[in-house]
């Protein structure tokens, strides 16, 4: 069968990234790679084994049966389960993570401790005690922490593993609030912590933005991804020396030339002003490319393969189901276009089309767009090292990110 577009993962970046952050963290700090909702959508088996084998501390997922999914591919990594799990389901992988004391539970309320302690399973469970502190969503509210922490070092089912909090911006300014908060919550309780207790609160974003708050460990994300939160034009990344892993391929099916005042699109959004040659890719809104625009003046644009390279061009009009329009007037109107590869997200950071650009254009944080990638689109694995590689697209040529106009 034939696919109109596939995603190729480079597990090589991957593996580089990691090492990359985990140098930048220094000793002292270890290195959670959280690989929820199948790895952001990009294939948690196959990112789980990459992420292990380039030094990740432990891992995170949200449930256990994602837990239970990367348990053979995760070497001797402890998982820690996100969700609020109050019972844990009768499968053979989570039986071989308890047996291995692999598997970390997240606490955040009484009644899920109740629950808890009274699961028996022969050794205790490993605990972290999260501790809301702006986020709003999972954790126990400060004046019941102690309590909670209390009732897991009496449980003889449960032994305390970690304290922690999820911060609810990477803004420097209100992660200083939340972790004056969190401090203050942790001064109360610190007769109760072993010395063995990790503290942890940062992820990708706070990681960087507010690196005194890395702690005993961060739970790394997007950032293995080579993206960091706020980082449009990949600045920073760059400069910590991460790649971008992911680029998504399809091609031109289909060109023509549209006269003056034709329109493009439900909702006729985009009018032709002269005679406008276009290109048709059978990519759409159902595969995961974004249709909205947080700036309709701000276009998505994309980079079309011709004879000297890549150059930019705008998407036009309303993305569709499956379907979107791109302007070729830029382009030698000599070179036959139809065939010619599309690149929808690149893996070049400083790209007019890489990752970072077009969750911006959306209004999208770059993990949700990545999480929205159609699972109908093929993943294709690089394998680390550059060598063999899994699935059928074509290693990329060397890119050359030219802008088509003043606006690319």
């Amino acid at each position: 069968m034939r696919h109109t577009s596939h995603i190729r993962v480079d597990l090589d970046a991957v593996a580089g990234n990691l090492r990359a952050i985990r140098a930048d963290l220094g000793p002292g700090t270890r290195l959670c790679s959280v690989v929820k909702a199948d790895a952001y959508g990009l294939g948690a088996r196959r990112l789980t084994r990459t992420l292990v084998g380039a030094g990740s501390d432990r891992l995170a997922v949200f449930t256990p049966a994602q837990a239970a999914e990367i348990e053979e591919v995760s070497g001797a990594a402890p998982i820690m389960v996100l969700m609020p799990v109050r019972e844990l389901p009768r499968d053979p992988a989570i039986s071989r993570l308890l047996a291995a004391g692999r598997l970390e539970l997240t606490v955040g309320s009484l009644e899920q401790l109740t629950a808890l302690t009274e699961i028996r399973l022969g050794r205790p469970l490993p605990v972290h005690v999260e501790l809301d502190c702006g986020m709003g969503r999972g954790g126990v509210d400060p004046r019941a922490l102690a309590t909670l922490v209390e009732g897991v070092r009496l449980s003889r089912s449960l032994r305390l593993r970690g304290v922690s909090t999820h911060f609810s911006s990477a803004d420097p300014e209100t992660i200083a609030v939340q972790a004056t908060r969190f401090d203050a919550a942790l001064e109360s309780i610190a007769s109760l912590l072993p010395r063995t207790v990790l503290i942890h609160a940062a992820s990708t974003g706070p990681c960087f933005s507010a690196p005194e708050q890395r702690r005993d460990l961060v739970r790394l994300g997007l950032g293995w991804t080579g993206v960091l939160p706020g980082d449009r034009d990949g600045a920073a990344a760059r400069a910590l020396g991460l790649r971008e892993v992911v680029r998504w391929t399809s091609t031109i099916v289909q060109v023509r030339t549209v006269e003056a005042g034709a329109t493009v699109g439900y909702g006729s959004r985009w009018t032709a002003s002269g005679d406008t040659r276009i290109g048709l890719v059978p990519v759409g809104y159902s595969d995961g490319y974004p249709s909205t625009l947080a700036d309709p003046a701000d276009p998505h644009r994309v980079l079309v393969e011709v004879r000297d390279g890549r150059r930019s061009v705008p998407v036009l009009g309303a993305v569709n189901m499956d379907q979107l329009v791109v302007d070729l007037s830029a382009l030698d109107p000599t070179e036959r276009l139809e065939g010619a590869e599309v690149v929808l997200i690149s893996d070049q950071s400083d790209s007019q089309a890489g990752l970072a650009r077009v969750a911006a254009r959306a209004g999208l944080p770059p993990h949700q767009l990545l999480a929205c990638l159609g699972s109908n689109v093929p993943r294709t694995y690089l394998a680390e090292g550059g060598g063999e590689r899994f699935g059928t697209a074509p290693a990329a040529p060397i890119e050359l990110d030219r802008s088509a106009s003043a606006a690319g």
